[in-house]
């Protein structure tokens, strides 16, 4: 009892201590409760969940003096968190309809149009019909015919092949059904038959904004690709308004193999740049007019420039998470100069967490919002702890002092956020860059001094139609960019596969690493504890030695290198690219077991039919599995097949 006694009495005096730090554990509680809603097998009754909630809330009323008040509150947030993506959930399902695979007529206008890996456009249709039956969500259609090209705000008909989104066939992977179901896209596609332009009939209502940013958008990708080669043109695009899908798939792997993936995606590093860039051009500006720099503070209208053109950024670049989280606290800075107020804490990146959540709580569970928030955590706790510090040793040389500590400090914050992102790209995409602190350290001079001055001067020129100049310069650094990458990720293991961090693991290392970034005294190293038992457990982890595919439509069998080979009746490029990003595959194929009736690995018997037998006993592969042991194999299927969820194609109706 003595041990419990001091244990609360040491928690209580470091929350009394650091009280002006609870706060910031908002937005914890509150993704708590929408990362539970996911985790949940099923979907929850509404009115069970409401019933929950008003009694825990009358309980709240009735123990109001209760010392547990405090710990009820966490809950009721957490409970918060649930409702919130519970209630988004309920909304976006009365707004798509996922419909079975088959080929039909299709009409409706183009929202956004974006490119697959052979630059095919894809149409996304909104306002669909069926023939005359409207049909609810957005349709991705691919034109197969590479001469037909159309653009946002036209509206088409055709006969397409439509398949509603299915689930990713690998254990606690990305799932792409999830993700399509929160976009509101009902099926995926492509064109059976030439389209043709119709006249659009009350389309426009209700997204006119949306559909001429896309436009506009779309206007400013064509005028790239023809001004810039492809090499170039795909990383421009994905600069000036986060377009992605032109960037030619070498080039994407060059980035993620020397760390410089984080430049495609518009975020902190973009918006940033552009704000602190106008900031300083605006006073810069103000003081050739000396009778309005001295009579009023030049960084107030400075500031507001700059939120309006990082505003202007933020629209044209497709307002992605990173993109919305970068503009918050760029706002708050922004605020914080009107104001005469300091606004890089913690709190400030609270704020925008919260913010997001509450309007796209779905985010939660993208990589894009876990690896955004993960590295300015971790770089404001080290900038609060240790800014200071190296201000003082940055300053007491001469020139040659300051650029060696603005290189260390490219060096040193590339470290620190690639230490706070390196669980998620472990977990997710299962592969750690090596080299990234060379790729940025390269790198950083270019993007700082040569790419983002003239992303501004191109946005700047935009309007005006002037375009290609300040294009023309960008795509010479870009070029220099490309080749550091190339270099950079062509060293000998430059990338480095690991599979072994275990969804437990994955979540220890997260509470761990929030623990140590937040809290400011000594009790913050507790979190080391968690994060130690996140990576101890990836020498623990099973590996599996056989995967099947959904329906057991392929096998992928781990051979005497320790790599999985793909067995497979046919050739499936989609299935292969996700088991290679999440196993290490054998470049061969071997096709030789399954012209045999039944191919034997162990315990276990299959054929090409997809059938699966385990210890003499035929097993469902409705969803696959992984099949773990080196002597005596077990199963473990992908997925309960009967699972009822709103973004699970096999309860479309």
């Amino acid at each position: 009892m003595k041990i419990f006694k001091t244990a609360k009495q040491y928690i209580e005096d470091n929350l009394q201590e650091e009280a002006e730090y609870r706060l910031i554990w908002l937005p914890f509680w509150f993704a708590l409760g929408i990362a539970f809603y996911f985790a949940l097998p099923s979907e929850p009754n509404l009115w069970l969940v409401l019933l929950i909630v008003e009694l825990w809330i009358l309980l709240m009323i009735l123990l109001r003096n209760s010392n547990l008040r405090g710990i009820m509150t966490v809950v009721l947030i957490i409970m918060c968190g649930f409702l919130n993506i519970y209630a988004h959930t309920l909304y976006t399902s009365e707004k798509v309809q996922f419909l079975p695979q088959k080929m039909t007529y299709i009409s409706g206008f183009i929202d956004d149009i974006s490119y697959n890996d052979n630059n095919r456009q894809r149409l996304l249709l909104v306002h669909a019909q069926d023939y005359d039956s409207p049909l609810r969500g957005k349709f991705r259609i691919t034109v197969t015919n590479p001469h037909e090209h159309f653009s946002v705000g036209q509206c088409v008909e055709l006969v397409a092949t439509i398949f509603p989104p299915t689930r990713v066939p690998v254990m606690n992977g990305f799932q792409l059904n999830r993700k399509y179901f929160y976009e509101q896209i009902s099926a995926v596609g492509f064109s059976n038959s030439e389209i043709f332009p119709i006249k659009c009939v009350n389309y426009r209502q209700g997204f006119a904004f949306r559909a001429y940013l896309n436009a506009v958008r779309q206007n400013i990708s064509n005028d790239i690709a023809q001004i810039l080669p492809p090499n170039t043109a795909g990383v421009a695009g994905a600069l000036l308004i986060g377009e992605k899908s032109r960037i030619l798939p070498q080039i994407t792997d060059n980035y993620r193999g020397s760390g410089l993936a984080h430049f495609l995606s518009v975020s902190g590093l973009h918006l940033g740049a552009i704000a602190g860039l106008v900031f300083f051009l605006v006073r810069w500006l103000l003081a050739f007019f000396p009778a309005i720099a001295l009579r009023i503070d030049s960084k107030k209208p400075a500031a507001v420039v700059a939120i309006l053109f990082s505003a202007a950024y933020l629209l044209i670049s497709g307002m992605a998470v990173p993109a919305e989280r970068a503009f918050i606290m760029t706002t708050v800075v922004l605020i914080g100069v009107i104001f005469n107020r300091q606004a890089i804490s913690m709190r400030m990146v609270s704020v925008a967490a919260l913010m997001i959540l509450l309007l796209q709580p779905q985010s939660l569970i993208s990589i894009s919002f876990q690896m955004s928030f993960a590295a300015v955590y971790a770089l404001i706790a080290f900038y609060e702890k240790y800014a200071g510090k190296i201000y003082r040793l940055a300053h007491r040389g001469g020139l040659i002092n300051k650029i060696f500590w603005y290189l260390m400090g490219i060096v040193i914050g590339d470290f620190v956020a690639s230490l706070a992102t390196m669980p998620f790209a472990v977990y997710h995409f299962h592969q750690v860059a090596i080299y990234t602190s060379l790729g940025n350290l390269l790198a950083g001079p270019i993007i700082g001094f040569w790419l983002m001055p003239n992303v501004l001067l191109c946005l700047a020129a935009l309007p005006f139609g002037l375009l290609k100049y300040p294009l023309l310069v960008l795509g010479q650094g870009l070029d220099i960019l490309n080749m550091i990458t190339a270099k950079v990720s062509a060293l000998p293991d430059s990338l480095i596969s690991i599979s072994t961090l275990s969804l437990g693991g994955f979540i220890c290392i997260i509470i761990g690493g929030f623990w140590l970034c937040v809290w400011s005294k000594k009790w913050r190293l507790w979190g080391i504890l968690p994060i130690m038992c996140g990576v101890l457990s990836m020498f623990f982890a099973e590996h599996p030695q056989m995967i099947a595919a959904p329906n057991g439509t392929a096998f992928a069998l781990k051979n005497n290198d320790g790599k999985m080979q793909i067995l497979s009746p046919k050739k499936d490029r989609w299935l292969r690219k996700i088991w290679s990003e999440n196993f290490q595959l054998d470049e061969d194929y071997d096709k030789s077991c399954l012209e045999q009736e039944f191919c034997a690995y162990q315990n276990v018997k299959f054929n090409k039919n997809g059938e699966v037998w385990l210890n003499n006993k035929k097993l469902d592969m409705c969803a696959g599995g992984y099949f773990y042991g080196k002597e005596n194999m077990r199963f473990v299927p992908l997925w309960n097949c009967a699972q009822k969820r709103p973004w699970i194609v096999e309860n479309a109706q």
